[in-house]
């Protein structure tokens, strides 16, 4: 199953797409989000995202921190770098 994915920084889009699943480097530990997620709002830190698009190639972005939020439609990253 894949979910509707938007990865945004403050200047570019960096990723819009369905993706299988989304890791990405929470303040509390390391999150992975699947179709199907809860809803929530989680703050990053610094680390990798990693977003397994919807071909099952894996794409790793380093960033600084952000924010992830998980709609019931779609997920939504805002990045830092």
């Amino acid at each position: 199953m894949t979910f509707p994915l938007l990865v945004y920084a403050i200047d570019r889009e960096i990723f819009a797409g369905n993706a299988q699943s989304l890791i990405v480097p929470g303040v509390d530990g390391e999150l992975q989000i699947l179709a199907g997620h809860t809803p929530l709002i989680c703050q990053l830190r610094e680390g990798d995202v990693r977003i397994e698009g919807e071909d099952g190639v894996t794409k790793k972005l380093p960033i600084a921190g952000g924010v992830v939020e998980v709609k019931p439609k779609e997920v939504v990253a805002l990045v830092n770098f």
